[in-house]
């Protein structure tokens, strides 16, 4: 079994974490991202897999996803050049919900405007800005979109509870 603070990576190489809690078979883990996620203890292992993102790799590296698709995203604020159809797919799996509560926020700032006139590169830099999920994360989580809503709904909670 693993013990609490050991780095584990789940068998798919595409996820890892250092262990908060075991229970049972269920161990618990938090991501560098600090998103906890749950897995039987048979998905994880304790040392990296073949493939597998290495310590102080992952988001900030722009994925394996991106280096493969031959894009390289900018580690900066998006600009309207920067977009591309991949882009406004990301934003189109960002829950409704949350759209909505970043949406009400962000038009609370004085002289913000109205989010939705905002273009997609505006609109992935406040969300980004508001859920404290950069760009390179939303992309990453892109296929598993419960994960991500999970990771936006907690900054959203977090941002919220600061007061932004």
């Amino acid at each position: 079994m693993f013990s609490v603070g050991q780095r584990v990576w789940h068998r798919d190489g595409q996820r890892s974490g250092k262990v908060l809690e075991c229970d049972g078979d269920r161990v618990f883990i938090e991501q560098n991202n600090g998103a906890e996620l749950e897995f039987s203890a048979g998905e994880l292992t304790a040392t990296p897999p073949a493939g597998a993102k290495m310590l102080g790799t992952g988001p900030k590296d722009g994925g394996s996803a991106a280096r493969q698709a031959g894009y390289v995203m900018p580690n900066r604020t998006l600009i309207a050049g920067d977009i591309t159809p991949e882009h406004a797919r990301v934003l189109g799996i960002v829950p409704v919900r949350t759209l909505q509560a970043i949406a009400v926020l962000y038009e609370r700032r004085p002289r913000a405007g109205k989010f939705s006139a905002l273009d997609v590169a505006g609109k992935l830099n406040v969300i980004a800005e508001i859920t404290a999920v950069p760009y390179r994360t939303m992309r990453e989580y892109s296929d598993r979109p419960g994960e991500l809503g999970l990771l936006m709904g907690k900054g959203l909670a977090d941002s919220q509870k600061a007061g932004r």
